[in-house]
């Protein structure tokens, strides 16, 4: 299973991708995209996504700065 983190200035497209198949690793890596990026002007989007076998993603957490970090439950 792949494990995607993507960095987004909004409006718009992801600006940064990364992929991972240790869920531990792209945890790491978004948990450091919000340190890093946080006090970023304008509004900035964290997402760290879950690839299934059939390759749909699904958003596991989201950070922005309105709402913090979200976290869904996985399927």
């Amino acid at each position: 299973m792949a494990h995607h983190v993507t960095l987004s200035f909004q409006p718009g497209p992801a600006g940064v991708k990364g992929t991972w198949a240790a869920a531990a690793v792209a945890d790491r890596k978004f948990r450091g995209f919000v340190g890093r990026y946080a006090s970023q002007e304008g509004d900035v989007c964290i997402e760290l996504l879950e690839e299934t076998a059939s390759g749909k993603l699904i958003v596991v957490k989201r950070w922005t700065k309105d709402r913090g970090v979200e976290t869904r439950p996985r399927p």
